[in-house]
């Protein structure tokens, strides 16, 4: 959008917003694709770049790299956990839902 709405006051809480968007989106495939976590973390960063250089691109966005590193660093912090605390917690909603687990696929 042209003109997004402020910020709620508090400074950088964009970050705040790119960073948490990410380390969804980051535990979200991390939990998918547990053997080829770096391929997530390198496909977010590159898709959050990609999406920055596009809003520069627009014309009437600003493309900000400081976005660029707090989606990839979002992402990178929800690897890391998914990696300390280990939890398959997409497998645990499949197994709930009844769908077949990866190695059954």
């Amino acid at each position: 959008m042209p003109n997004p709405p402020s910020e709620p006051g508090i400074p950088f809480f964009d970050k705040f917003e790119h960073g948490f968007g990410f380390l969804v989106m980051g535990a979200w495939f991390g939990a998918l694709y547990p053997d080829r976590r770096l391929r997530v973390l390198v496909a977010l960063s590159a898709f959050a770049a990609a999406t920055e250089l596009l809003q520069w691109a627009s014309g009437y966005r600003d493309g900000d790299p400081y976005d660029w590193m707090a989606d990839t660093a979002g992402a990178a912090v929800a690897l890391v956990l998914l990696r300390v605390i280990g939890i398959d917690w997409v497998e645990r909603i499949g197994a709930r839902l009844g769908v077949a687990d990866r190695a059954g696929v």
